[in-house]
């Protein structure tokens, strides 16, 4: 039986989701800041929004935008 090289074995890291706050996220969407929350309850996008009231969301730039552009 042959053996395989170790750069075969190696597993391939995923991409990392973008961490964007509101502006970025509606300049990302392409949308106004007072549609943000109703946008990202409406596509399912979990977001957190803090005491300031700043929205931050953890998004995959490759699933998200498929739709909106």
């Amino acid at each position: 039986m042959q053996r395989l090289s170790r750069r075969v074995k190696r597993r391939m890291r995923g991409a990392r989701p973008l961490v964007l706050q509101g502006q970025e996220l509606c300049t990302h969407f392409s949308i106004d800041a007072d549609q943000l929350e109703a946008f990202l309850h409406e596509r399912t996008i979990p977001f957190h929004k803090d005491s300031n009231g700043q929205i931050w969301a953890s998004i995959d730039a490759k699933k998200t935008t498929a739709g909106t552009r």
